[in-house]
């Protein structure tokens, strides 16, 4: 009968065990019938004896037939293990009148060599005990999601370009692939509006509250962003404020007539679909005071904006009353040169002194691109409204 034993010791065999064991090994040859096998190489071996477990009720083991085989290697009993990792035995039923297992450790070898010289007993020889797995290793965080940023709006520049030089406007579309449409686009901006289609185009309405802002050197342009935002309506479509900049002289011409300088809204729809107001700018006026104040906070350092924290400015009051428009479709003016924007072009310019346009002009001297092939497009502008009719004058009958 296969009887499970609970281990009494297991400590490490002293030096004396182990020389117990090279004797055992050298007798065991001896008396072999056969030469045994060479054994691999394995790591230091300790010999523990086990010592006989506790009687335990019949009725709560079965019986079973001893194998005659040699005995298979058995798991070990729950709660046995060896540093942390579940041992195994080999185990066979003592012979009868066998003698407990001595708690001394160095008897207990004397007692296990003497019981295989005598072709009794059992010997346990088990190797060094085994190092535990490695815990598997922790993976690594997901990394934590963090909030998008909200989009200016403005085109992405994958590819350095400039005004003039090697990577001027004649090069953009060299420049990266995505630029191409600045050469084979059909419908580029800015263009010569001439001979335009007076027609009564629908009104634009324009929403802008006094704002906050912030003032940033591109190394292209001034740029000012509107930090209350706004927006532009026309024919139900409105249209969400994105950023402004300004142009030195105009971009647009108008009958081939070109203006001084030039402020350009770029808005967007909740379609994505884009659109650009230009208001002509005058240089021969007076002293616009919504100039002075985007002049006075011009950043000493490009790319490093300004935001005075108690400045405010007025869109609404800036714009010119009477909002006359040209429209056509085109394109944006700087690379990528994406085309499908609407543009509008106030017909009635706005007054700045000549001051102020030399302080743009001394920073930008030319930050334009050069007028663009119309290719037949359709331009529409608003037409000069005829005066109202002036009801004659009635005079009473004369009477004699």
């Amino acid at each position: 009968m296969t009887v499970y034993r609970r281990r009494l010791i297991d400590h490490s065999v002293p030096l004396r065990g182990v020389i117990a064991l090279a004797a055992l090994a050298l007798i065991s040859t001896a008396f072999a019938a056969d030469a045994p096998a060479p054994l691999p190489k394995a790591d230091p071996i300790q010999i523990t004896p086990i010592a006989p477990a506790a009687a335990a009720p019949a009725a709560a083991r079965p019986a079973v037939a001893t194998p005659a085989a040699a005995p298979a290697a058995r798991p070990a009993p729950a709660g046995m293990t060896i540093n942390g990792t579940p041992a195994m035995r080999v185990s066979q039923q003592p012979a009868a009148g066998q003698p407990a297992t001595p708690s001394d450790p160095n008897e207990a070898v004397r007692q296990a060599l003497r019981e295989r010289m005598a072709g009794s007993g059992e010997l346990v020889i088990r190797s060094t005990d085994s190092v535990p797995p490695p815990a598997p290793r922790a993976e690594a965080p997901a990394p934590r999601a963090t909030a998008t940023k909200p989009s200016t709006g403005r085109p992405v520049a994958v590819a350095p370009w400039d005004y003039e030089g090697e990577r001027g406007p004649q090069s953009w579309a060299k420049l990266h692939p995505s630029y191409a449409q600045c050469e084979k686009g059909r419908f580029q901006s800015p263009i010569d509006l001439r001979d335009g289609v007076g027609v009564d185009l629908p009104p634009i309405a324009f929403d802008f509250k006094p704002s906050l802002f912030k003032v940033t050197d591109t190394g292209k342009t001034l740029e000012l962003a509107y930090n209350a935002g706004g927006s532009l309506s026309v024919l139900g479509s409105v249209h969400r404020l994105l950023y402004i900049e300004f142009r030195h002289p105009a971009e647009e011409r108008i009958n081939g007539r070109t203006h001084g300088m030039s402020m350009q809204m770029h808005f967007r729809d909740a379609q994505g679909r884009m659109s650009a107001v230009s208001v002509l700018l005058n240089p021969a006026g007076k002293e616009n005071p919504f100039i002075q104040t985007v002049w006075n906070h011009i950043p000493l350092v490009r790319n490093e904006p300004i935001a005075p924290p108690d400045v405010m400015l007025d869109l609404a009051k800036f714009l010119p009353r009477d909002l006359a428009y040209y429209t056509y479709m085109g394109s944006l003016t700087t690379p990528p040169c994406t085309e499908g924007v609407t543009w509008f072009v106030l017909k009635n310019p706005v007054d700045i002194s000549p001051e102020q346009a030399a302080i743009f002009g001394r920073l930008y001297p030319n930050n334009v691109r050069p007028v663009q092939a119309g290719n037949s497009r359709l331009i529409k502008e608003s037409r000069a409204r005829p005066p109202a009719p002036v009801a004659a004058p009635t005079f009473g009958s004369l009477s004699q």
